[in-house]
């Protein structure tokens, strides 16, 4: 190679494919269109549905340091692209764009690492870099240097909280102090902008610099006083009282990065026309949490007690989970819609709202400042019950504005008409009336108004029995009402704005939709028929990064925005991954989309649950179980037991229950029981009350034991105890008849096999979805063989036993527990097929701790992940194949290394009977030329296909081509059973001929 064109770049890490731009990609005047940014033009970009951005700029000579420095402080303000690729003809350099930028060698603090013009430095870059591995988020796995704590988001967000301590530090009253800091930022943002230059700042203050001005209190207050006339609207809203030089002199010192205690000057690194709105506008977000005491954004508020202080409900929406919502919501929209947020906040969802409206009403070409206008003040609506959130929209909705305005200049021509009172309401959207309420979303005949979308993300806080006796009082239509928690409230007040069409994007709790409470499940059933056709995206398994102080997962609940038949709902469990967790995006593969029965759902509540977490084979064997098996609770009834929670002990002030019956029993507490063993010495209970002692009979030997709290391998805990001995509420038990005492052994097997974590997964109210634990509903329900039945079956129930006691005298190992969850399954009468779900059932539950998320990630293996699935594929094929025994088929397993995105299986029919095989094949193309050699033979673009996470299966009359990313979760045997169940579905293509 003599020389690289971008064009040999971008083929060789698949951003082209033979000559076509893969999805995603933008070049040349398409790509600077599509930035935010003013100064760094890129030649091509790439952008994920994410949002994720990479950027391409090609040279014929290599840029100055000073060049990149810059473009890369303009990318890392935009808070979306990792990556900045300088092209040259004899190189290529990879700069960091999460990195902060630095006042000196910014360029080669953030150079990553660069490659050279040859073909075999091309794929390497492919590997790191390439589209494939961006796009199955690979790149995050080996990007070690590229950390989202650097980003434009975390360290704007720190910095304006540390120039907020130090104005209420100098006495500063914390509403002057937020104001002028919004003030300030605005100012800045118009500097930037090109829409306030030097000569107007002169004539409104007499200073040409902002930080000039702000160092001369006098000066400053004549600008903002201009500024006030200048824009109306509610953008100024309060005055300068209190504000005094020291205060000015912070924020000067904040916009010239100088450190107030040292006076060193820094690089100030933030560019304010390029930094997204909404990211400003949850600078406001902040203020709201810091002046209700909350020390950073939260997310939607979990249960708490209705004394504990805390923000009214404005929370910090994520812009992923707002991108997600929106891009359902509005897909397909004319651009005409209004727009409702019933608990606007900062106003997250409107502002984007507004951007896409103004797009779509455009058509593609530049809007007019009349049209954007037009959707501001018609089109965007919002309540929220805080003053101050009111305001951060507002504000949030100017700026949107300005940035949408194809010319603002100058700046005497962009006054803003207020939207406080015309468009955006103070107040509690659920005690609106239009009959009665003179509010901006009355229409003019005193009813309510309606609107094409509602949208929002309601407080999700329990307020105590004051605020459920509020809720009661307020649901005057009779209708199921979630028992704790708000949240649903408002998607029954949205109802009342909606016509027949209305779409609807709400983020909830997710508890209620597992609830096992009769209750609960039919309030929620209830809102999910309001607004059918539904669509439920499940966040549950990112909280910790999604929404890390929230005290419930999130659901979003998606209504009216495509069609489905009228007893299915949509479900979507987003899986959680290192990737996905670093770059702050969602990874959504076909297989984590399925279609529910809401009827079935009605009839069994924790249908939901299995459909999330499991597929077709999982719920016929849920089924199948339910047709022949009885419940614990029911066997528990039938011997004159139940399982029972155990004592709460309590604080000195709820302790007003006798106790003193229970004194001097053994008393074993969290964390002390072992699999099937009590420890020999316990504690003595030595109390004479408690908050709720329990009956004396509930502690009668023999005692099965059931630890609340799962063991980190996804087992639940279990033993039997011989003596009388309190157990405390991390543990639920049931005194048991002595005669029963062999059955007591065995049902402490059963719960501690894998059998009971796979059902334990499918069904149980919060495990998978929360918290590591199970409720006491959820044990009672596990399934039983006919416990008689076993009983009389004295080889099985021995075997069980003796394996049992083995692991009671020793460490249990990896074979004791394979031993005892077969000796369960031969119980249950489970066949091959059902015993590979039912342990990769127990593998699933593993991924709710860290270790197990890791794995689930990890690289699949050959012989532990990729050789079984092929063998469990063919076997399932094999079965189907044998009804006519002409054919039987061959697995290759492409040997592809570890640093590959993706994996890939072929499988052959062949002529004949005979046994079905499967074979490695270690290729010696690269995976491109791999992929692209395949899809030539299939006649199909493969590798152009291949989008985010897919899942591909290309097929011709002869053979399969099965292309997965490489995470050990794609390759599971399980899943092989569920792709071998939907080709056959699909009547693979030339099986029966």
């Amino acid at each position: 190679m003599t020389g690289l064109a971008l064009t040999d770049v971008l083929e060789a890490t698949g951003y082209l494919i033979g000559g076509e731009r893969a999805p995603g990609v933008r070049l040349n005047e398409e790509a600077r269109a599509n930035r935010r940014g003013r100064q760094f033009e890129p030649d091509a970009l790439w952008r994920s549905p994410s949002a994720v951005t990479v950027y391409f700029k090609y040279v014929e000579e290599e840029p100055s340091k000073d060049h990149i420095a810059e473009w890369r402080r303009e990318i890392w303000n935009e808070g979306f692209a990792p990556l900045l690729w300088v092209i040259s003809p004899r190189r290529i350099d990879l700069y960091n764009g999460f990195g902060r930028p630095v006042q000196a060698d910014d360029a080669l603090h953030h150079l990553l690492r660069t490659f050279g013009a040859i073909e075999q430095e091309l794929q390497h870059l492919d590997a790191l870099a390439g589209r494939l591995a961006m796009e199955t988020g690979q790149f995050w796995l080996q990007a070690e240097k590229i950390d989202p704590r650097t980003s434009v988001d975390r360290a704007l967000l720190a910095d304006v909280s540390a120039l907020e301590r130090d104005l209420l530090q100098a006495h500063l009253e914390r509403p002057a102090a937020q104001a002028l800091i919004g003030r300030s930022i605005f100012t800045q943002y118009l500097i930037d902008r090109g829409i306030l230059d030097s000569a107007q700042l002169a004539r409104a203050c007499g200073f040409s610099t902002f930080p000039d001005a702000l160092r001369n209190p006098t000066a400053a207050k004549r600008l903002f006083e201009w500024m006030r006339s200048v824009f109306n609207g509610d953008m100024f809203l309060g005055g300068e009282k209190g504000l005094e030089a020291r205060h000015f002199s912070r924020i000067a010192d904040f916009l010239l990065a100088t450190d107030p205690a040292s006076r060193q000057m820094s690089l100030f690194p933030y560019r304010f026309d390029v930094i997204p709105v909404e990211l400003i506008s949850s600078i406001y977000e902040q203020f709201v949490h810091s002046a209700a005491g909350v020390a950073k954004p939260q997310a939607p508020a979990g249960p708490s007690d209705a004394s504990e202080p805390g923000p009214l409900g404005v929370h910090y929406t994520p812009l992923p989970v707002v991108s997600l919502m929106l891009d359902e919501v509005m897909d397909g929209l004319s651009g005409r819609e209004t727009v409702l947020d019933l608990t606007c906040g900062s106003g997250v969802f409107l502002v984007e709202a507004l951007r896409r409206l103004v797009a779509l009403r455009a058509g593609g070409a530049n809007p007019s400042r009349e049209l954007v206008r037009d959707v501001l003040y018609n089109q965007i609506f919002g309540v929220d019950i805080s003053h101050a959130a009111i305001h951060v929209a507002a504000f949030s909705l100017y700026l949107a504005a300005l940035e949408l305005d194809p010319d603002p200049r100058p700046p005497e021509a962009l006054k803003f008409e207020p939207l406080i009172g015309r468009t955006l309401n103070v107040g509690d959207a659920l005690e609106i009336d239009g009959a009665k309420d003179a509010t901006v979303l009355s229409d003019s005949e005193g009813g309510l108004k309606r609107f094409d979308v509602i949208v929002g993300n309601p407080p999700w806080a329990f307020k105590g029995k004051a605020g459920t006796a509020r809720r009661r009082e307020r649901n005057r239509s009779g209708a199921p009402a979630q028992p704790r928690g708000e949240g649903q409230d408002f998607v029954r007040k949205a109802l009342e704005f909606a016509h027949q069409s209305t779409r609807f994007g709400i983020v909830l709790s997710a508890m209620p939709f597992f609830s096992a409470s009769g209750t609960g499940a039919a309030a929620t059933q209830d809102i999910v028929r309001g607004i059918a056709p539904a669509t439920l995206v499940n966040l549950s398994a990112l909280s910790p990064w999604l929404f890390p102080t929230a005290k419930m997962p999130a659901m979003l609940l998606l209504g009216r925005c495509r069609p489905q038949f009228p007893d299915q709902m949509t479900l979507v469990n987003v899986r959680w991954s290192p990737a996905g967790e670093k770059a702050g995006t969602f990874e959504i593969s076909p297989s984590d989309i399925t279609s529910v029965s809401v009827d079935q759902w009605r009839e069994e509540r924790d249908r939901l649950k299995g459909a999330a977490f499991g597929k077709g084979r999982d719920i016929a064997l849920l089924d199948l179980l339910r047709s022949r098996c009885s419940t614990l609770k029911d066997w528990l009834q039938s011997v004159g037991s139940d399982l029972r929670v155990g004592l709460i002990r309590g604080g000195s002030n709820v302790r007003t229950y006798d106790a003193s019956a229970l004194k001097g029993l053994p008393l074993l507490r969290k964390g002390k029981l072992k699999p099937f063993s009590v420890p020999e010495v316990l504690p003595l209970f030595d109390e004479e009350s408690a908050e709720r002692p329990r009956e004396r009979r509930a502690y009668h030997a023999p005692l099965l034991l059931v630890q609340e709290f799962v063991q980190s391998g996804g087992r639940a805990l279990t033993a039997v105890a011989d003596r009388d001995l309190i157990y405390n509420n991390a543990y639920f038990a049931a005194s048991l008849p002595h005669q029963q005492r062999e059955a007591a052994d065995l049902l402490a097997a059963i719960i501690s096999s894998a059998f009971a974590s796979w059902f334990f997964l499918m069904t149980a109210s919060e495990f998978g979805i929360w918290k590591r634990r199970l409720l006491k509903q959820d044990v009672s329900r596990l399934l039983l063989p006919d416990m008689a039945k076993v009983l009389e079956r004295r080889t099985a129930s021995r075997k069980l036993l003796e394996i049992v006691r083995g692991i009671q005298q020793a460490t249990p190992g990896a074979e004791d527990w394979r031993a005892l969850d077969t000796a369960v399954f031969d119980l249950y009468g489970l066949d091959d097929a059902d015993r590979i779900l039912v342990e990769d059932g127990l593998t699933r539950a593993s991924w709710q701790w860290q270790k197990g998320r890791l794995s689930s990630a990890a690289p699949a293996e050959m012989e532990n992940d990729l050789r079984p699935y092929a063998g469990v594929f063919v076997s399932a094929i094999d079965r189907w194949l044998r009804t006519r025994n002409v054919r039987h088929m061959h697995a290759e397993v492409f040997d592809l290394p570890n640093a590959v995105p993706l994996r890939i299986i072929r499988f052959v029919l062949m002529d004949g009977p005979g046994p079905s095989t499967v074979g490695i094949f270690r290729p010696q193309e690269e995976l491109a030329q791999l992929l692209d050699r395949i899809g030539k033979r299939l006649e199909f673009k493969l590798a152009r296909a291949i989008v985010g996470e897919r899942e591909l299966r290309v097929h011709s009359t002869t053979e399969l081509v099965v292309v997965k990313p490489n995470a050990r979760r794609f390759w599971m045997r399980s899943a092989a059973l569920h792709d071998a169940d939907e080709v056959i579905a699909e009547s693979f293509s030339g099986a029966s001929a």
